[in-house]
């Protein structure tokens, strides 16, 4: 699988992926990263609309409460549903079949608080 990293524009460094927010019930994902971790840490985000597939595996369970994996490889797929896309970490790795994808540079925070709406479940102890 070809990498795509250089396809983002960003430069040579390295990405670490910060958060991932899930809304509309799985209809839209967004990505938080830092591309140049040990110096500027540049925020941006990548927005993935329209999603019809998701599947999302733990590679490696005992880096869970690590609060940033590193971005090993990505594959940005085709839009409209074709082809999935292939985010690779070293703790997780996600796949998404899409139907639009955008990058937002330095407008993480922005694009979240217009576009999304949390949604937040309280789970009640029921007896047994």
């Amino acid at each position: 699988m070809p990498d795509d990293y250089k396809k983002l524009g960003l430069g040579g460094l390295t990405s670490l992926v910060t958060n991932i927010k899930v809304s509309r019930w799985g209809n839209e994902v967004l990505l938080e990263l830092v591309y140049d971790p040990t110096e500027k840490r540049i925020p941006y985000s990548l927005v993935f609309q329209n999603c019809q597939k998701i599947q999302w595996e733990v590679l490696h369970g005992e880096d869970a409460t690590d609060i940033e994996a590193d971005l090993i490889g990505i594959h940005l797929g085709e839009e409209g549903d074709r082809k999935a896309a292939v985010i690779h970490t070293d703790i997780f790795e996600i796949s998404l079949l899409y139907g639009k994808m955008k990058i937002y540079k330095d407008r993480v925070d922005e694009y979240y608080q217009h576009h999304t709406t949390e949604m937040k479940v309280k789970a009640t102890a029921q007896p047994l």
